[in-house]
């Protein structure tokens, strides 16, 4: 697991996390999200329309702008042509960089057990199915995004908390991590207001 350290660790207001399908990175960011006591926006949710339609760029990107300029969150989803916008607003990006054979197998299992189950919605309107171009995605993820994901690590190293995880083991230790930290920065922060 690989972490930029720096001098003090407050607890985040924004996570990011980040990856290729079917490396569970949802479950990851609801947890981690539980824990801090953030919201989760899992951006997979936001993006489909009905019927598996995509909306128009423009509209996307003032969609993800909107939502990245909340306070308060953790945003799960790598969407490669908003990322630079959730980035700016993080204070930890949490890259989850399974194995691709390893996402491959998951999503293909996830896919054939939601096809026989009416209630597994991708996002509301968009049942699960089979499909090739998403497999290809993931396929390609190591050569595709992975360089883009990395050139981002490498300028933000020095500006945020970073963290990599490449196994199940690495997720749940960093989870295991995720309280103390939180409460490091609580402390640090003082009382908090409202209820």
């Amino acid at each position: 697991m690989y972490h930029a350290r720096r001098p003090e660790l407050e607890a985040p207001r924004r996570v990011i996390v980040i990856g290729s399908p079917g490396a569970e990175k949802g479950a990851l960011a609801r947890a981690i999200a539980e824990r801090l006591k953030l919201p989760c926006i899992e951006l997979e949710r936001l993006y489909w329309r009905p019927g598996w339609r995509k909306p128009q760029a423009d509209e996307w990107r003032a969609q993800v702008t909107e939502l990245a300029a909340r306070e308060d969150w953790v945003m799960e989803g790598t969407f490669p042509s908003t990322l630079d916008i959730r980035v700016a607003r993080a204070d930890w990006l949490v890259y989850v960089d399974a194995p691709m054979p390893v996402c491959l197998i998951r999503k293909v299992k996830q896919m054939l057990r939601g096809r026989d189950d009416p209630k597994a919605e991708v996002a509301p309107g968009c049942p699960q199915r089979v499909n090739g171009r998403l497999l290809r995605f993931i396929w390609n993820f190591p050569t595709s995004i992975g360089p883009r994901i990395n050139t981002i690590i490498a300028r933000e190293r020095r500006n945020r908390t970073i963290f990599i995880l490449r196994t199940k083991r690495e997720q749940d230790e960093f989870l295991a991590k995720v309280p103390i930290l939180g409460d490091l920065g609580s402390d640090q922060a003082g009382p908090q207001q409202g209820g």
